[in-house]
């Protein structure tokens, strides 16, 4: 069994400034101190070694492509936290715990939770029809509300899907110029009433994160989030790499399409460290982020399998809410298991690493 395991810790602690009612039976209270609780439990023998297991295996599929970052925590303790590989091969830039890589749909818990806190402090009103915040707003869109889009029911055509993308996608697009692409487009049916998963529905979101906090979206995730938890590696990316310290995208063994991601803006520009979104996960677990009702809400899916922001399943006995992401140079996946306080988070830089059965074993081999 490999020895180079420190990574097994007791958690630290997230200072928010917020209620610790917890809506995660086994999530510890998040306080404002910088190091482990002294009443948490330390890592025991059995936790050492399926740390040690989980760092073999990942050690192992280094050699067949992959690189990136892997955190997983369970009941209070980080198991492991570390890179894999190469954030840029050029470059010989090694991948670590804090190294920003590019969320692709991750992106999307991260704005649908902006949503609920908006909706949290008056701002935002699920059932209102997104007309009262969107300006200018086609009369077809009069009958969809902000929930339609934060659960994929509008009906608004995804235009990420289009034949036209190709061409405008190495290109730089402001938020109002991605709109233009679909709005005037016929609905694919009546809102409400289906499920189909559209980027167009997170780039809008994004707009009414805009109109109701009177901030750009990046100022306001900054401000209400990432400062907040102390998550210093993550933020929006203009869309030319700028902020990503060196992290390149590859397909494979050769670099992938250099995708300018101000075409996706709320619905997948993000990026972060799996230590950050991991910040995220447990501050959002121990209820110091919504109030009760808008994490049930958030974490209950309505059609399909799709919450507002989430994917949810049950595994076995398990239940599972998470959300994959992948677009050029980026493959993510970030996940939580709420029954037993298991958190998955992996970032890779190779779009052809299958990440589900890496988190699936990941998980199994934390459950035991």
């Amino acid at each position: 069994m490999p020895t180079i395991l420190p990574t097994v810790t007791p958690e630290f602690e997230v200072g928010v400034g917020a209620s610790t009612t917890s809506t995660d039976p086994v999530a510890p209270p998040l306080a404002a101190v910088t190091t482990p609780s002294s009443a948490r439990a330390q890592p025991t023998p059995d936790l050492i070694e399926r740390a040690g297991q989980m760092d073999a295996y990942m050690s192992g599929l280094v050699n067949q492509g992959f690189s990136g970052a892997v955190l997983v925590a369970y009941q209070g303790n980080t198991l492991i936290s570390r890179g894999y590989g190469l954030a840029n091969r050029e470059a010989g830039i090694v991948a670590t715990s804090s190294t920003r890589f590019r969320l692709a749909s991750v992106t999307k818990p991260i704005t649908a939770l902006a949503v609920l806190r908006l909706v949290a402090a008056g701002k935002v009103q699920l059932e209102a029809s997104i007309c009262a915040y969107l300006d200018p707003c086609p009369a077809t869109w009069q009958a969809i509300t902000v929930a339609d889009l934060l659960r994929h029911n509008s009906g608004i055509p995804n235009y990420t899907d289009f034949a036209s993308f190709a061409s405008v996608e190495l290109q730089p697009a402001t938020p109002e110029a991605i709109v233009a692409r679909f709005r005037d487009l016929p609905l694919n049916f009546v809102p409400g009433s289906m499920y189909h998963y559209s980027n167009s529905n997170y780039v809008l979101l994004g707009l009414i994160i805009e109109r109701a906090s009177g901030q750009t979206y990046a100022d306001f995730l900054q401000n209400d989030l990432f400062t907040l938890l102390e998550m210093s590696n993550s933020g929006l990316d203009p869309g030319d790499f700028s902020p990503l310290g060196g992290t390149r995208g590859y397909a494979g063994g050769a670099l992938d399409i250099p995708l300018d991601v101000s075409n996706l803006f709320a619905a997948g520009d993000l990026y972060a460290s799996v230590e950050d979104l991991h910040r995220l996960t447990r501050a959002l677990y121990a209820g110091l982020l919504l109030p009760p009702e808008l994490m049930t809400m958030m974490t209950t899916p309505r059609h399909m399998r799709y919450g507002m922001g989430w994917l949810i399943e049950q595994r076995g006995d398990q239940r599972l809410v998470y959300h994959p992401g992948w677009m050029s140079g980026a493959n993510t996946w970030l996940g939580h298991y709420p029954d037993t306080g298991l958190t998955i988070v992996i970032l890779s830089n190779n779009t052809q690493i299958n990440l589900f059965p890496i988190a699936d074993a990941l998980a199994g081999l934390a459950l035991n």
